[in-house]
């Protein structure tokens, strides 16, 4: 497969009078080109920093963020505009992403404009082209988005995305603030504009339950740390690291089989500490079941255990 994103080693940190906020703290990760990539975790993880790392709302503090082998890691006022027109993002809240005193015309024409994708006199027929690429009436020109339901918002913020043929799209928890029924319409759009399409997607949720139907690799990240990726299917059949079987065995099942595929039982202990504090060692240790007293004192690495599922962790070192 054609790699599209790679990030190496990339940290965002952030100073607050609390001090320092280590958000993204050396993350390793990369994107082929027709993929989804799900990055999960827990609220205060990174996952979010990563994907505006990403998109160019933050420039790196250190590491390297490549687009298609170009250096993408400072922010977006020294992007070139093809770059952010490749790059593009759907937000977690449609209802703050679009501006409210805009018709539905207007904020999928801006796009259109700014990267001058089709001429003047035909802007407003690719904005009905959009409206029913994401199966929304094209009457939906002449609405406010707060004339809209949320699943309808998020549908037009999918079709602002798309309006510029981008090759990559960051999803930033688009089905968190939707109804379950809403999820699965958008859900089923991503996935179809994807096969149709090509786009690659970078898939940001805490919600693995969706990632075992979407993503083709999955992510799991915990204080601004990658500690486990692996190719889907083998992430939910073979889960290695404590967190990951934590989440995993927290995840709600509907039937026999699932229940029969999910891992033992893990309890979960405590509340992910501070990105201020962030404890020594495996940051992970003082709410792991595993723990020793390595776990606490020293930083583990990232190890293959099989063919691209990688763990962070210090027991599976040891087992090699």
């Amino acid at each position: 497969m054609v790699e599209i994103l790679r990030i190496e080693n990339l940290k965002k940190h952030f100073q607050t009078a609390q001090g320092v906020v280590k958000a993204v703290d050396g993350v390793n990760i990369s994107l082929n080109e027709g993929e989804t990539l799900g990055l999960v975790g827990e609220s205060g993880s990174g996952k979010s920093t990563v994907a505006y790392n990403v998109v160019g709302i933050y420039g790196a503090t250190s590491g390297n963020i490549y687009f298609r082998g170009e250096d993408i890691s400072m922010g977006t006022s020294r992007r070139p505009k093809s770059l952010k027109k490749d790059i593009q993002i759907v937000f977690q809240d449609p209802g703050t992403s679009l501006n409210p005193r805009q018709y539905i015309h207007e904020i999928l024409a801006m796009p259109l404009r700014v990267h001058r994708i089709v001429p003047e006199n035909e802007i407003t027929d690719r904005v009905k082209e959009l409206l029913e690429l994401v199966q929304l009436p094209t009457s939906f020109i002449f609405k406010h988005p707060l004339e809209l339901g949320e699943g309808e918002k998020q549908s037009v913020a999918v079709a602002r995305a798309l309006a510029v043929n981008p090759s990559m799209i960051v999803l930033d928890e688009p089905t968190s603030a939707l109804d379950v029924s809403m999820q699965a319409k958008v859900i089923n759009l991503m996935l179809e504009l994807q096969k149709e399409y090509g786009f690659s997607y970078l898939f940001i949720t805490h919600d693995l339950g969706v990632m075992r139907n979407v993503a083709d690799r999955i992510a799991i990240m915990y204080l601004g740390k990658i500690c486990e990726v692996a190719p889907a299917a083998e992430f939910f059949q073979t889960p290695l690291h404590p967190y990951t079987r934590m989440l995993i065995s927290s995840v709600p099942v509907v039937s026999e089989e699932e229940e029969r595929m999910r891992p033992a039982k893990v309890a979960s202990r405590g509340e992910i500490p501070s990105p201020v504090n962030v404890p020594g060692g495996c940051g992970f240790h003082p709410r792991c079941c595993d723990a020793t007293e390595e776990c606490a004192g020293a930083i583990p690495e990232m190890v293959e255990v099989e063919s691209d599922h990688f763990v962070y962790c210090h027991k599976f070192k040891q087992e090699r």
